[in-house]
């Protein structure tokens, strides 16, 4: 039985085509975007809120979204409605929805949001 080849983790930015598509990796862990180049319909982000900090009420227009909490918990705020996200869990905010992300916790909350455009306004 033949051992397949160890995997190569990627620790920095890098892009190369592989059989003629592009492959992009990046570290997430650090605050600011990480989208990649070639995306057409997504853009993501690694957020930090220290405690007691909010992102400030936005809305999803034309996007869907999802949260990827990493460390703490995140307050997600849909209409008046509190919902605790904690680390290693996941939320979805539906196109077009005003929305806010908090850190009501004692320690730092980590998060990577991922949002596509949906195609419709």
């Amino acid at each position: 039985m033949s051992v397949p080849p160890p995997v190569r983790v990627e620790r920095r930015f890098h892009s190369r085509a592989i059989d003629g598509v592009s492959v992009w990796t990046r570290p997430f862990r650090t605050p600011g975007k990480v989208s990649p180049p070639d995306a057409r319909s997504l853009s993501s982000s690694c957020v930090s809120l220290p405690p007691g900090e909010r992102v400030g009420e936005h809305a999803t227009e034309g996007k869907e979204e999802l949260l990827f909490v990493l460390e703490g918990e995140a307050t997600l705020l849909i209409g008046g409605i509190a919902t605790k996200v904690p680390a290693g869990h996941a939320a979805y905010v539906p196109p077009n929805t005003t929305h806010d992300v908090a850190n009501e916790g004692r320690s730092l909350l980590s998060y990577v949001y991922v949002t596509a455009k949906t195609g419709k306004p």
